[in-house]
């Protein structure tokens, strides 16, 4: 109450790791609360010894199984679920990819609240917009799919071609439609990187898809 003039104590979003509340502070600044559920990364960690003992005990007894690498599938999931444990380096990804994108108006990045962001919670401007899984709502606003469908598309394409820093999770909750066909992007609790060689082969092969002769990517398929 000494920071936040009022919080909603209805979530307006829960997952595994977390839980999402909206709030304002003293100023009138509409907020949402990234909250870490208390206890969880305890059972989390136990959960990840578990998949480590079983990964090995795979590759241990079941040879042809062995190509799929479980041990190392295991350790990178693991250390990717560490870090989306963390809120700050959810902050500091999340204002990595607002600065890529600062001379775009139509891409919004919620500002973080470095004053109360700390490992188990994140504070960020709330975004009020039409969730990108409501299709009748962005019709009934009026909104151009055509244009939003563009703007998304190049703004995933920049992330990964032109900044190899990317949203690793962008799932129709984690996308808002705004009036004038612009989107936000929230949750960069997980992102992806590319070195300048992966986004060359990358961009290789989507030309490839796309080439002159016509063919699309469902026609190669």
């Amino acid at each position: 109450e000494h920071v936040f003039a009022r919080i909603d104590t209805t979530p307006i979003g829960s997952a595994s790791l977390a839980q999402v509340h909206r709030a304002w502070l003293h100023d009138g600044t509409a907020v949402v609360l990234k909250i870490r559920k208390p206890g969880i990364r305890p059972v989390v960690e136990a959960d990840l010894r578990l998949l480590a003992r079983l990964a090995e005990l795979i590759e241990a007894e079941l040879p042809e199984l062995r190509r799929y690498h479980p041990v190392d599938v295991t350790r990178q999931f693991t250390q990717s679920l560490r870090r989306e444990l963390d809120f700050a380096a959810e902050g500091r990804n999340s204002e990595r990819v607002a600065a890529n994108f600062a001379d775009q108006p139509d891409i919004i990045i919620p500002r973080v609240h470095w004053t109360w962001t700390c490992e188990r919670l994140n504070v960020q401007d709330a975004i009020d917009g039409i969730p990108g899984s409501r299709l009748d709502a962005v019709d009934a606003a009026g909104f151009e799919r055509h244009t939003l469908a563009r703007r998304g598309t190049q703004a995933v394409l920049k992330m990964m071609l032109e900044d190899g820093l990317f949203h690793a999770d962008p799932h129709p909750g984690n996308v808002f439609y705004l009036p004038g066909e612009r989107l936000a992007f929230i949750d960069f609790g997980m992102v992806g990187r590319l070195t300048a060689e992966r986004r060359a082969e990358l961009a290789t092969l989507l030309y490839g898809l796309v080439r002159s002769d016509g063919r699309t990517v469902a026609d190669v398929l």
